[in-house]
């Protein structure tokens, strides 16, 4: 009776496990920037930029540069350039956010003017 019980458990177990773990071979820093290069990026050639950590998996600190053709450019964080090209990234996109954003009011608020 016990033989039985454990022959029904460890196929379960193994089901189990093999569904938490991660396939062998799989490569999780495919999407990672390997190396960086300090040639400066042209501004004109980015539209955004996603930056790289060691502790999300990818093995060096980069800044990742997605061009208007879709490439991804690999840079150093802490490069002068690259600090110079995100800051202007952000204020471009904080003054689009600015422009787009319009104030809401609550249903409430415009029952309230009406009245």
């Amino acid at each position: 009776m016990e033989l039985a019980r454990s022959m029904a458990f460890f196929p379960l177990l193994a089901l189990s496990l093999w569904s938490v773990l991660p396939a062998s071979g799989s490569n999780d820093a495919l999407d990672c920037c390997l190396r960086t290069s300090q040639v400066p990026i042209p501004r004109k050639i980015v539209l955004d930029y996603v930056v790289q950590r060691i502790h999300d998996g990818c093995p060096i600190h980069a800044v990742v540069f997605i061009t208007v053709r879709g490439k991804q450019l690999c840079a150093p964080p802490h490069a002068h350039w690259v600090r110079r090209l995100t800051d202007r990234l952000d204020s471009v996109y904080q003054s689009k956010v600015r422009v787009t954003a319009k104030p809401v009011q609550s249903p409430r608020a415009l029952g309230e003017q009406q009245r």
